[in-house]
């Protein structure tokens, strides 16, 4: 099943993040392993591409939205529902067409985990960020 482009946010980046830090107002992030579930225990690795993620995702937390940013593709923005943000993560979440998300970005690693539920499946995302 695919879905949106950006209900993916969630988010990640292969970049390797300095130790701690305080919360940014921009990141930039890209997945790195993104796994689609149909039912309990039936989860197997998916490409990428074939769900239609982002390579590269920008998080505005200042302005509340994720900016998707392929390599030579368009761009789309969305904004993002709820945020909040503690001194060890920022937790976000949203709705999009029949889509809902959420994903956690670990201030301290930078790492980012998020999932999607999408009809009769859900998506498990894992990918890592670093302040712009």
């Amino acid at each position: 099943m695919r879905f949106s482009e950006l209900a993916a946010i969630t988010l990640a980046i292969s970049l390797a993040p300095t130790a701690s830090y305080a919360a940014a107002s921009v990141y930039i992030c890209a997945l790195q392993a993104v796994y689609e579930c149909h039912a309990v225990g039936d989860c197997k690795e998916a490409n990428i591409d074939a769900v239609n993620l982002s390579d590269f995702i920008i998080l505005d937390v200042d302005k509340k939205q994720l900016t998707s940013s392929g390599m030579g593709g368009p761009t789309r923005t969305e904004d993002i529902e709820g945020i909040t943000i503690t001194d060890k993560a920022i937790f976000l979440y949203g709705t999009q067409d029949q889509e809902t998300w959420n994903a956690t970005l670990t201030l301290e690693t930078g790492d980012l985990v998020g999932g999607i539920a999408s009809g009769k499946s859900s998506f498990a995302l894992f990918g890592a960020c670093t302040p712009k």
